[in-house]
């Protein structure tokens, strides 16, 4: 079979998370022309007409979707499936709605809210510091998701002070993301008025969100037709001999400058202490419930904090997570005694 990669052109000068792609995608056409398919690799921009012209000058009988962003931005990356089932070639991976809502992370957060499943408070720029919590969900229900009459909601006094981490809404693998993007026991206000100052006139790039103080997993789920999916087991990711001072966050720095204090004291580990068992099983429920919620299909990852209390909060649902082989998806399937290969075909 014929099989065409995509991923989204790199451009000289990338940045590391950029770059990355092009990994993927070698190991992806190892992986096939190991298994007797023919491949082709197409780099994507946003010149659409010029890859669709390629695909009906290739002809392709799949597509093996690596499209990460395009134009450099994530926010894009949900047209390239568009357009596949526009054409109507069958594609690896989500389909375009499914990454559209889990691209736009405050999208996300409301459906998971929806779904009845745990996601910290947060706060969205332009919005008068108003914290979106359980309630405000219930009266944006009621009253139409795009009133203009809602009032902030009052906040006890004992939380009225938090901590809180800007984030930006549409980017992935921790871009915006480093320490001093934590604000620590701040009124909300206050967090309000930073993330004003971060977003500027694009006031639907960031968001705040309650930071969970506590220790941080992640859960794979890999596809299979007509089935369930597989969930992979849990990894966690460790914060070894991090001072005081400095934030316990996988940000940018920890997942890709390899020189860096954060890179290589943040190792993960799939070694969970048995009496973690009730906890591993409640992460894999957590990640079934978002599969499912979302509708998604081929590969997943979601990612977790919990609490001091042992309650697991979702933070972001990917729908199109790394492939690489030193990635955190692959070390879940060699943990989990899946080929790497096997895996990649499971997919097409």
């Amino acid at each position: 079979m014929k099989i065409a990669i995509l991923h989204q052109a790199v451009p000289p000068g990338a940045r590391e998370d950029e770059r990355d792609v092009l990994d993927q995608a070698a190991a992806v056409r190892g992986a096939l022309q190991g298994a007797g398919h023919e491949t082709v690799t197409l780099p994507v921009s946003l010149d659409l007409e010029a890859l669709t012209a390629a695909l009906r000058r290739e002809a392709p009988a799949r597509v093996f979707n690596l499209v990460e962003s395009l134009g450099g931005t994530d926010r894009l990356l949900p047209m390239v499936p568009a357009l596949l089932e526009q054409l109507g070639i069958p594609c690896t991976g989500n389909p375009a709605d499914a990454l559209l809502v889990t691209t736009h992370k405050l999208l996300a957060k409301q459906r998971l809210r929806q779904g009845g499943l745990p996601t910290p408070d947060w706060i969205e720029a332009g919005a008068e510091g108003e914290l979106i919590n359980a309630e405000t969900q219930r009266r944006r229900g009621e009253e139409g998701a795009d009133s203009a009459a809602l009032s902030p909601i009052p906040l006890r006094a004992a939380e009225t002070n938090g901590d809180w981490i800007l984030k930006p809404v549409w980017e992935h693998a921790s871009a915006g993301l480093a320490g001093d993007n934590l604000l620590r026991g701040v009124p909300r206000a206050q967090a309000a008025r930073r993330l004003a100052e971060l977003a500027g006139d694009r006031a639907d790039a960031w968001y705040a969100e309650r930071f969970i103080e506590g220790r941080e997993f992640n859960v794979a789920l890999l596809g299979r037709t007509g089935a369930e999916p597989e969930i992979l087991p849990p990894a966690e990711i460790l914060f070894v001999d991090f001072p005081p001072e400095k934030p316990r966050i996988l940000d940018y720095e920890a997942k890709w400058n390899t020189a860096s204090f954060a890179y290589t004291h943040t190792p993960r580990t799939f070694a969970l202490p048995a009496a973690d068992a009730p906890l591993a099983g409640r992460l894999r429920e957590l990640a079934r419930a978002c599969w499912r919620l979302f509708g998604l299909g081929g590969a997943a990852r979601v990612d977790f904090r919990v609490d001091a209390t042992g309650r697991p909060w979702i933070l972001e649902v990917n729908a199109n997570p790394c492939l690489a082989p030193d990635a955190g998806f692959a070390a879940a399937l060699r943990e989990a005694r899946i080929p790497y290969a096997q895996a990649i075909l499971a997919l097409v």
